[in-house]
């Protein structure tokens, strides 16, 4: 099913993980809608291990996520998870968190790096995001399996298929096949050898 919004690119980032033991940083884009009236934020790259939902989160659903707290309330990342509408990994909230963080919208709480604390003035932010007019924007289609997603990854709308391998019959059949790729060989699998440029 094709998404019914129509997304405009305001900016994109790139975000330091927010996690204790994490390394590497986020591709991320704040996109709008074309009648202006929400916000939303994009994962778009990891630099390194770690799977992520290509789901476009809206603000609104980062404010209903974080409502039953105090404004001062310090809270995990997994607090962040109502947000998301459909997400499937469970990096989603804490790579939220770093984009969030990274936007100046939460800060490290006092009580330790490990939670966050509400800071900025959310309500200017998503009118400053808003008033900009935009570039237009596609989502970006499902995402392949892989350990590791970069910013220069790939979509599987990119990769092409093996061709297909002739059986033959018989053992000469056999031998003239040694050496042929595999039909069940994955798209991760064949980036792993050796292709002519």
């Amino acid at each position: 099913m094709s998404d019914p919004i129509t997304y405009l690119c305001i900016r994109t980032g790139t975000a330091r993980k927010a996690g204790l033991h994490s390394t590497g940083t986020l591709s991320y884009a704040i996109l709008k809608d074309a009648d202006s009236t929400e916000a939303y934020f994009l994962v778009t790259g990891n630099s390194s291990a770690g799977y992520y939902s290509r789901v476009a989160v809206p603000f609104t659903g980062i404010e209903g996520a974080l409502a039953h707290l105090a404004e001062d309330q310090a809270f995990p990342a997994k607090t962040l998870k109502s947000a998301f509408p459909s997400g499937k990994s469970a990096n989603d909230s804490g790579f939220l968190l770093a984009l969030l963080r990274h936007e100046g919208l939460l800060t490290p709480a006092p009580e330790g790096a490990h939670l966050s604390v509400r800071s900025g003035d959310w309500a200017a932010w998503k009118d400053a995001v808003l008033a900009e007019v935009g570039e237009p924007f596609e989502l970006p289609t499902k995402q392949i399996k892989t350990t590791m997603t970069t910013a220069d990854s790939t979509t599987s709308s990119s990769i092409t298929a093996a061709p297909p391998v002739v059986i033959h019959k018989g053992k000469k059949g056999r031998k003239e096949r040694i050496g042929h790729a595999h039909p069940h060989i994955s798209a991760t699998d064949e980036d792993n050898h050796d292709s002519p440029a």
